[in-house]
């Protein structure tokens, strides 16, 4: 019988103290508050996982990359850490966790027949907004920025080749546009962009714009633009991008004059080039970079350029003639010897015209006949002269024109066609600003991913601005649209729950019985039968006690380590987040430790209250019988 009523009180015991911890909500909420899971969660594990994702070798995170980002950001675990904890407190995270456990888990089990639950998250956006703000105001954001994605967009940029012949380098580059862009300057415009968005994304407001002026930078990007097209080279950018382009349009690749002669665009542009006086040259160039500067910034309607080349073109007569002298000689040197029906054709019939041959010379008719075809020859030079005023620099405009339209064929006829087709979107960004709104976020959801980005952000918005309301009708909506069957077992389980939690003390009932079961067998007079079933409950009380008391404090603590150990041992010893996986594989176990501690206290406990309560009715059963005989006495 004393086996039986151990079993049946150990039984009652164990029942009553789930139906204390794992069936009362409260439970889980202090489970989580006494093993302080929220400091763990925001503090511990976030400053594990920073410091090792800082020991990642940056090229497993990105190739490109020479350096990780948490590194280069310049900003320590502890700067992360603490705005991570300004922006969701602790003390936030737990309010939100506990209002999920409350009431849902009341209605769980129970104890109410409707539960609402409602997280308001938008006032920790703005929140975390403010930090995004602080952080990149302490990292090195600006020059990370530069590093880790501009300076290699440049490098990929130059390698198609330039307009203008514009040879330079990315370093160089990247130093325009810091100047162009100083770090004050972006600051105060992705502060202002976030300013804009955050009252849209937390629906405060309906529209968003987010406005960038590059109006203010123009001069300095004109100025950054000139130093590096006259740092290349001004001859080639006046020259070989402007002049010879239109004299291919004027005059084709090559100028034939009488007497086969030929000269190339490149013999044309360079005698152009070769008597151009510096200073000219050097005008003429700023005069392009300045005039294009202003067309890009929209400063002007159009591009429209005048070079005038008339002294130019002057000047370069004496170059472009020695040089049609030069292959008019080599073709008079080349003639050959003449035969004497050859010689006696020209003695006869005159030279009006370059001859087929050249007396060699040795005789008198010979030597005459050479002298009047060398005055010949002389003679037809002038027609040479003459070929390359009306043949060659006739057709060169006195005047060049650079448009607009030149420009763009410039772009297209470096690589750079892209670039040509979005000139008219730069300069309408530059002249008029950057502006991106919530039609142009919507739509490049729409683009980007399907309808269902788009109404995620819509329910992203709804979330923050009226919070996440969940109600017991949403829970049986959901699990009746998965499967009825489901939702009737959630109200027969409800349904034994709460009968459970109201008569949880019935589970003492056969523990009763038994009891008396014993004080009739064990005793002849009333007394004694309490007495009897006061020592059989109180030594099982005792019993429970012990095991679940001592007993389990000495066991326990080698099979938890065992279990810890077993578990750590499991981590991959190269895995980036080793240490990570190990704090929490930790603080798991300790958790579940503490539950299970506290379950064996909770049923120790319970074993002494009734441990207690026979021991009084023992002792009042020892006691009261001699009472009452003294007294009768």
């Amino acid at each position: 019988m004393g086996i039986v009523l151990f079993a049946l009180l150990l039984v009652a015991v164990v029942l009553l103290e789930v139906n204390d911890s794992f069936l009362n909500p409260q439970f889980y909420s202090d489970t989580l508050r006494d093993a302080d899971i929220y400091n763990f969660a925001l503090n511990d594990l976030p400053r594990s996982a920073l410091d090792e994702a800082r020991l990642i070798a940056p090229q497993y995170i990105d190739p490109s990359l020479d350096e990780n980002p948490l590194v280069s950001a310049g900003l320590t675990t502890g700067d992360f850490v603490a705005a991570l904890n300004r922006a969701l407190p602790p003390e936030w995270v737990q309010d939100m966790v506990e209002q999920v456990l409350d009431e849902p888990g009341d209605y769980i089990t129970g104890e109410r027949d409707d539960f609402s639950t409602r997280i308001q998250a938008g006032d920790r956006v703005v929140l975390v907004v403010e930090e995004i703000k602080t952080l990149t105001r302490q990292a090195d954001a600006y020059n990370l920025l530069f590093e880790q994605v501009i300076f290699p967009n440049i490098e990929d940029a130059l390698e198609t080749e330039l307009p203008f012949g514009i040879d330079v380098t990315a370093e160089r580059v990247a130093e325009a546009v810091r100047r162009v862009v100083p770090p004050e300057w972006v600051q105060a415009n992705v502060e202002a962009a976030l300013n804009a968005v955050t009252p849209y994304v937390v629906g405060e407001t309906d529209t968003f714009e987010v406005e960038v002026q590059l109006s203010e930078r123009v001069d300095v990007a004109l100025e950054e633009i000139k130093s590096i097209l006259l740092e290349s080279d001004a001859y080639d950018l006046v020259y070989d991008e402007v002049v010879e382009p239109i004299i291919k349009d004027a005059l084709g690749p090559t100028v034939a004059l009488p007497f086969n002669i030929t000269i190339s665009r490149v013999e044309i542009t360079d005698a152009l080039r070769e008597v151009a006086p510096a200073q000219w040259v050097q005008e003429q160039a700023e005069l392009i970079v300045d005039a294009t500067g202003q067309y890009v910034t929209q400063e002007t309607d159009s591009l429209n350029i005048d070079i005038d080349l008339r002294d130019n073109k002057i000047a370069a007569r004496d170059v472009l003639v020695r040089l049609a002298r030069e292959q008019f000689d080599r073709v008079a040197n080349d003639l050959p010897a003449c035969s004497n029906s050859q010689l006696g054709s020209l003695v006869t019939s005159g030279l009006t015209s370059l001859p087929e041959c050249m007396p060699s010379g040795g005789t008198a008719i010979e030597d005459q006949v050479r002298g009047v075809v060398s005055d010949t020859i002389n003679s037809l030079q002038r027609q040479i002269e003459d070929a390359v005023d009306t043949a060659l620099l006739a057709q060169i405009p006195d005047t060049l024109t650079f448009t607009d339209q030149t420009l763009k064929d410039q772009l297209a006829a470096s690589g750079a066609s892209d670039n040509a087709d979005l000139l008219d979107d730069v300069r309408r960004i530059i002249g008029e600003g950057w502006t991106y709104t919530d039609q142009d976020l919507r739509a490049d959801l729409l683009d980007f991913d399907s309808q269902d980005s788009v109404d995620l952000l819509d329910d992203v918005r709804s979330f923050l601005s009226d919070g996440w309301v969940f109600t017991e009708q949403d829970l049986r909506e959901q699990i009746g649209d998965a499967d009825p069957d489901v939702l009737a077992k959630l109200d027969d389980g409800r349904r034994i729950f709460k009968q459970a939690r109201t008569w949880r003390f019935l589970v003492y009932f056969p523990v009763l019985i038994l009891v008396v079961i014993i004080a009739f067998l064990g005793g002849r007079a009333w007394w004694g039968r309490v007495a009897w079933a006061a020592a059989y409950l109180t030594i099982s009380a005792a019993a429970i006690w012990i095991t679940f008391g001592p007993v389990y404090s000495a066991l326990s603590g080698g099979g938890i380590d065992r279990a810890r150990q077993e578990a750590i041992d499991s981590i991959e010893p190269n895995h980036d987040f080793a240490n990570t996986q190990a704090l929490i594989i930790d603080k798991a176990i300790d958790t579940g430790a503490f539950i299970i501690d506290g379950f064996a206290a909770g049923v120790a406990t319970n074993a002494i209250i009734v441990f207690v309560i026979g021991m009084l009715i023992l002792s009042a059963a020892i006691v009261w019988p001699r009472l009452s005989e003294y007294l009768y006495k």
